[in-house]
């Protein structure tokens, strides 16, 4: 599951914290990494998959927002959640400008770490799912122009002129009687935007609004002459 594959760093200098936010997490469910200063933090990111990390501002050597600059630099899509004492709470604002998802104020009830690293993973996994949707729907229709499917063969068959698209209107495959009756050469490559084979701005944008999903009942799209 996606869950399987969230794990969290915590970087802070301070022991006590260090300790407390791991033994939350593993309640959690998470597997956890520690580390007391920034650049031991920076070689476990290297090395491990991190998908959150608890980044405290002020620790000895490296600063918190310098450590926060490199782990945005190695992957962006690691969501960095700050902890900070009182006094620096306008760092903390400075981070969030700077690409962190989130801080907790020091001290915090073991609550309000909950509550913020859970909104970090719930973000994590519809991240992971919209993904893995983008995907399989990428393929689904690239496979139809590629492979010798059998949905292909019916559809180059067809005396109709047939044209499929991808959701942002690209052309997947035309089929022999659309090639001809657009007088395209055979030869003609799929991929490109639909106005790039048919000469005719209405109608590109009739297939551009149905490709993106706007109307939802096939009886509401109307017919088109060119």
């Amino acid at each position: 599951s996606a869950m399987d594959e969230i794990n969290v760093l915590v970087i802070d200098d301070e022991d006590g914290i260090r300790f407390a936010c791991q033994r939350i997490l593993t309640r959690m469910g998470f597997q956890t990494f520690a580390a007391s200063r920034g650049v031991e933090g920076l070689e476990i990111i290297r090395k491990e998959v991190v998908s959150i990390v608890l980044l405290d501002l002020k620790m000895p050597g490296m600063d918190g927002l310098e450590v926060l600059r490199h782990i945005r630099e190695e992957d962006d899509s690691i969501l960095v959640i700050i902890i900070t004492g009182f006094a620096t709470i306008e760092t903390a604002i400075e981070a969030m400008k700077h690409g962190a998802y989130d801080f907790i104020p020091k001290p915090f009830e073991p609550e309000h770490l909950r509550m913020v690293v859970d909104r970090a993973r719930e973000k994590l996994i519809l991240t992971m799912e919209t993904e893995m949707l983008e995907a399989q729907r990428r393929k689904t229709l690239l496979d139809l122009g590629t492979e010798k499917s059998r949905i292909r063969t019916i559809l180059e068959s067809l005396p109709s002129g047939l044209v499929v698209t991808n959701m942002r209107g690209q052309v997947v495959l035309m089929n022999p009687a659309f090639i001809r009756l657009l007088s395209l050469t055979e030869d003609t490559d799929t991929g490109e935007d639909i106005c790039a084979y048919i000469p005719d701005e209405g109608l590109c944008q009739l297939i551009g609004d149905i490709s993106a999903g706007r109307h939802v009942d096939f009886d509401d799209i109307p017919t088109y002459e060119f």
